[in-house]
């Protein structure tokens, strides 16, 4: 994430002004202060979410611009990418299936708590697009909302040697998450 950090003992962590402690479970008993206190399994499990705390501990509660957006870019891979406090948390391709997609979108719009939450979703290949707005409205109903979007022109070029993991299906993702789409509702 770029961020500056002190790696201390827990006895100096507790001690310390520090505004977010990243320990094990053994040694969070030790620490045992006000503010966040991760749990290093977190980091593991859920990366964006535990990301999604930290920058909110740095940057603080009341910030006006507090929107989480997620845009996801359809396909035979699928790229996600998430911007939370105008950075990007997390970039994945997901290679299975749709609702192994939106099983990982599920678990950062649950666990990351943010004032507005907007998935974009791409247009090219809609069939698939429309199945995953359903899917996620139905789970999240008026908690979030959903555009679909023109991802015209997001993807790169495909002669640049740029889609090795992934890298195209992020790129686009990131693309989608950034431009304005039409609102979807359930009918």
């Amino acid at each position: 994430m770029e961020l500056q950090f002190d790696s201390l003992s827990p006895e100096e962590a507790a001690v310390s002004n520090a505004k977010v402690i990243i320990t094990t479970q053994d040694e969070a008993g030790i620490v045992n202060k006000k503010g966040i206190v991760m749990i290093d399994t977190e980091l593991e499990k859920y990366p964006a979410i535990a990301k999604a705390k930290i920058l909110r501990s740095i940057i603080g509660e009341g910030v006006i611009d507090d929107q989480l957006i997620i845009g996801i870019d359809p396909g035979s891979r699928i790229g996600i990418s998430a911007i939370y406090l105008h950075h990007e948390i997390a970039s994945a391709v997901v290679e299975s299936s749709p609702l192994d997609a939106i099983n990982h979108v599920a678990a950062m719009l649950g666990g990351i708590e943010s004032g507005k939450k907007v998935v974009k979703i791409g247009d090219g290949n809609i069939t698939m697009a429309i199945q995953m707005a359903r899917m996620l409205k139905m789970k999240f109903k008026d908690s979030i909302s959903i555009e679909i979007v023109d991802e015209h022109g997001t993807s790169l070029p495909q002669n640049t040697d740029a889609n090795r993991r992934g890298v195209r299906d992020r790129s686009s993702a990131r693309a989608i998450a950034f431009r304005s789409g039409k609102n979807f509702t359930l009918k």
